[in-house]
C-alpha cells in the first residue's frame, strides 16, 4: 500500500500508475480526503449506478428493436427540441 499527496501524484503519475499496474494499492490524499487509484481492465467488474445501468439496457433493447430516430448532424438540437416538446 502506498499513499501519495495530490501534488506528488501530479508530478509522478507514471510512477504511481505503474505501481497500480503491479497490483499495489495506491491511495491519493488531498486534505482530509482519501481516494484509491485503480486500474480498469476487461477482467474487472466496474460498479455502475443501477439506475443508469437499467437506462443503458433499455436503450440497447430499443436500438436492437429498431425504435430509434435518425438525426442529421446539422439539425440535432432542432430535432431534439421537437421530440421533447409536449
Amino acid at each position: 500500500m502506498v499513499v501519495a499527496s495530490a501534488n506528488d501524484f501530479r508530478v509522478n503519475q507514471k510512477k504511481y500508475l505503474d505501481l497500480v499496474k503491479q497490483d499495489i494499492q495506491v491511495f491519493l490524499k488531498r486534505g482530509s480526503d482519501l481516494f484509491v487509484i485503480t486500474s480498469v481492465s476487461e477482467r474487472q467488474n466496474v460498479k455502475v449506478n443501477p439506475v443508469w445501468a437499467e437506462h443503458l439496457k433499455k436503450a440497447q433493447r430499443e436500438i436492437i428493436s429498431g425504435k430509434v430516430t435518425a438525426i442529421k448532424s446539422d439539425d440535432v438540437w432542432k430535432k431534439v427540441r421537437e421530440l421533447h416538446t409536449p
